[in-house]
């Protein structure tokens, strides 16, 4: 069956909403408008003349509105051209006189653009012109005609209305990231005695130059300033890289710049005095340098010395991460290790942060598998329910039952009838499933202890009791279809449908995960939900979530939802790591193996007189560094990539490896424990560090964008690069030990708390990653 069309969902921001809703308020289209923050979120009816593509950009959206309405005249050769004019030379130019020149000459009538009524050029060119006066102040530019033009556009109803609906996302609109130096930041932010994060100061600077040096550049055209760490040192410790975009953006305008280094050059001038930026330069073709202050650097390890590591302030949030989720009755293998470990390695971020996170496991505790297993236990163990079996081997309680339900095809009917009994609430079938259900979450409980991973269970049969009430939620929207019996929902972004409710009135994957959106997001109150499966699994998601948006059980601008699909762990063939029979490998098997190479390791260390490692403190470390291995291995990586598993590689002791951060980890311990120094009362006291020396300088700056990598981990939800934050800083770490005598020193007490600050920042990485590292190796 053929998709129907689907209503149409589109943001809008600032006053390109404003012309959205002006559209569809003057063609009389239905539509839904929620504002969140400075975007407007539009939903308009599915029609006839649906778009094949995205639409993308206000003259483009309200375009559509008014053919889809046959109003407007939308396709007037004399409406495209006002369009154009006004997309490609009233918005572009921002010298005030040029633009008050502009507008005189254009505007001669206050009464409509084209012929004798309304049309689309009103509605486009009205919504600018009223930004554009607003710029000019009426005393020095009066453009009488022009404000006649814009006051009685905005006093028919349609206008007004849509200013009422959109007016606090036009105002938030003017510019996001352009604040005025009242609003720049605070003394303490510039002085480097805040956590704020430091990437975003400079950019709050930068952004500050660019409007001075081209004034309107950012609220006019929304124009964003683009700033990054630079990959060397001697290249500065940040860059601003807007100059080319700018370049481009104001080509051909009046007094346009002549090349980016004259964008560059005009942007330096106009930085305001600060004390976080000690010089600026250009580089390339306008590529702008800056180096931070030896007193901003100095002041912020100060600040992590006496306070400790704290994350930059932001905006704090209910989020629900979704991760683990074994199959009940199954051993976790190592196919689950990645949903466990980045999973984890996310909530601490997210904790860390400060965000209020709910660790749900959705265990597989459901489902068709639980009539085979259910009718083997109670056929092989016909004395169950008074003297339980060991079925502490779930892998073996498994394949037994499964091999009877894929060999016996009458065992194969009985366990279908098993499935039937059990969800009918029958009173043995569930007391087996309780304790199949208990055994496994005991089993699973020994993985999560020894991998230092909380969980809150909350599975599939969970949300059984409310799967009536959130289908009945979908069915009232009136998006579901019948399908040869069973109840579906078509979408225009998905070719397959989404399941809702089997022919014979069952209920799939589809149902029970929509249930558990419905419970997160309306009983939970979860403002963000994230979920980790692997990377089969990212059209199902997808599809639950636009289903959802349909179903108006999400909202896209109150909730914000992630899928992350991780790649597969393989063997040196390229194909699923497995054990040298075939079968899958047991999670707990891996850590063991892990162990016990490590305790190899060390004991051939100690042998060799290259550790004062008490003997009987072996086993504690070997497990500390062969867990740290497994999931350090893993966490490197980006989530979504495949990657192959090999244990001599996770071990060594070179290399980006958790065993040698961890042993460089312990030797900067090593150097501050020889030191003899109370570290306690010497991170206490004030203007002791002084950053001179290049090596110590390149690992001060690197030890203030811990709070930029957070940052970005929050947004992008890539836990790796806290893996290569952390590899960076090591390397960092030896030059500085190498090249800079510490212990004996004339800067001793500067450098001893140059590695403090770096041995803090390292441990909080650690534990962000679920790693403990040790203090002596």
């Amino acid at each position: 069956m053929a998709a129907a069309p689907q209503p149409l969902v589109l943001a809008a921001h600032g006053y390109d909403a404003l012309k959205c809703v002006i559209a569809l308020n003057e063609t009389q289209t239905p539509f839904t408008l929620k504002v969140n923050s400075s975007t407007a979120h539009l939903t308009i009816p599915a029609t006839t003349t649906q778009p094949a593509t995205t639409l993308s950009g206000a003259n483009v959206i309200a375009r559509y509105v008014a053919f889809a309405a046959g109003a407007l005249a939308a396709d007037d050769l004399a409406v495209d051209e006002w369009l154009e004019w006004e997309k490609y030379v009233l918005r572009v130019t921002l010298d005030k006189t040029a633009l008050s020149t502009l507008i005189e000459t254009k505007i001669k009538s206050a009464t409509f653009a084209v012929g004798n009524s309304l049309t689309l050029a009103d509605v486009v060119v009205g919504v600018a012109l009223r930004k554009s006066l607003e710029w000019l102040p009426q005393a020095s530019y009066p453009l009488a005609t022009a404000r006649a033009y814009v006051a009685a556009l905005f006093a028919r109803p349609a206008f007004a209305s849509a200013v009422t609906a959109v007016i606090p996302v036009a105002a938030a609109s003017t510019s996001p990231q352009a604040p005025t130096k009242k609003s720049l930041a605070t003394d303490a932010q510039l002085l480097g005695k805040t956590y704020d994060h430091v990437l975003g100061l400079i950019e709050a600077l930068f952004v500050e130059a660019v409007d001075t040096a081209f004034p309107g550049m950012l609220d006019r055209l929304q124009f964003k300033v683009e700033v990054s760490r630079t990959k060397m040192p001697k290249f500065g410790d940040y860059q601003c890289t807007s100059s080319m975009s700018i370049f481009t953006a104001l080509k051909g305008s009046p007094n346009a710049p002549g090349s980016p280094r004259d964008v560059a050059l005009a942007i330096i001038a106009a930085m305001p005095t600060n004390p976080v930026i000690e010089k600026l330069s250009v580089a390339g073709p306008g590529f702008i340098n800056a180096f931070l202050t030896a007193p901003f650097v100095a002041n912020r390890l100060e600040l992590l010395l006496q306070q400790g590591v704290q994350a930059s302030p932001i905006k704090k949030q209910k989020v629900v991460v979704d991760f683990s989720s074994p199959n009940t009755a199954k051993d976790m293998h190592v196919g689950h290790l990645r949903s466990t470990i980045i999973g984890d390695a996310m909530c601490r971020i997210l904790e860390f942060q400060g965000h209020e996170v709910l660790r749900i496991n959705h265990v597989g505790d459901w489902g068709t598998q639980f009539g085979m297993l259910i009718t083997h236990l109670t056929e092989a163990f016909p004395t169950w329910k008074d003297e339980m079996p060991d079925i502490t081997n779930l892998t073996q309680l498994y394949k037994n039952a499964k091999q009877r339900f894929d060999e016996d095809e009458d065992f194969h009917k009985r366990s279908k009838d098993g499935v039937v009994k059990l969800q009918a609430g029958d009173a043995d079938s569930l007391e087996a499933w309780r304790i199949l259900c208990e055994v496994s979450r005991k089993e699973y409980q020994k993985v999560y202890d020894r991998l230092d991973v909380r969980l809150d269970e909350m599975g599939e049969s969970f949300y059984n009791p409310i799967i009536p009430r959130v289908i009945e939620m979908v069915e009232a929207q009136g998006i579901t279809q019948d399908s040869d019996g069973a109840k579906v929902v078509f979408t225009s972004k998905y070719k397959q449908p989404f399941m809702l409710v089997k022919s014979d009135g069952s209920y799939l994957y589809d149902t029970t995960d929509i249930a558990a959106l419905w419970y997160r997001l309306h009983e939970l109150k979860a403002d963000w939900i994230i979920i980790y499966t692997d990377y089969t699994q990212q059209d199902h998601f997808g599809l639950l979530f636009e289903v959802g948006a349909m179903a108006k059980i999400l909202d896209p601008a109150k909730h914000r939802v992630n899928h992350i699909g991780f790649g597969t762990v393989n063997d040196e063939s390229g194909k699923r790591f497995k054990t040298r029979s075939g079968e899958t490998v047991r999670l707990v098997d891996l850590l063991d193996e892990s162990k016990a190479r490590m305790k190899v390791s060390l004991q051939e260390r100690i042998a060799a007189g290259q550790t004062t490692l008490p003997e009987a403190d072996v086993d504690h470390a070997a497990e500390l560094i062969g867990y740290g291995a497994v999931k350090y291995f893993d966490l490197m990586r980006s989530p979504q990539s495949n990657y192959v598993f090999n244990y001599d590689k996770m071990l060594s002791t070179n290399g980006n490896t958790a065993v040698y951060l961890m042993f460089a980890y312990a030797r900067l311990s090593s150097i501050v424990r020889k030191s003899g120094v109370d570290m306690d009362v010497l991170s206490k006291q004030s203007g002791v560090v002084k950053v001179t020396d290049p090596n110590e300088a390149a690992l001060a700056v690197e030890l203030l964008q811990l709070q930029d990598v957070l940052v970005f981990i929050n947004k992008e939800l890539a836990t790796n690069w806290l893996c290569t934050y952390l590899y960076t800083l090591s390397e960092k770490v030896q030059v500085f030990v190498t090249q800079c005598r510490v212990l004996g020193s004339p800067e001793q007490n500067s450098r001893l708390l140059l590695c403090q600050a770096t041995l803090k920042i390292m441990h909080t990485c650690f534990k962000l990653l679920g790693i403990s590292p040790l203090d002596q190796i």
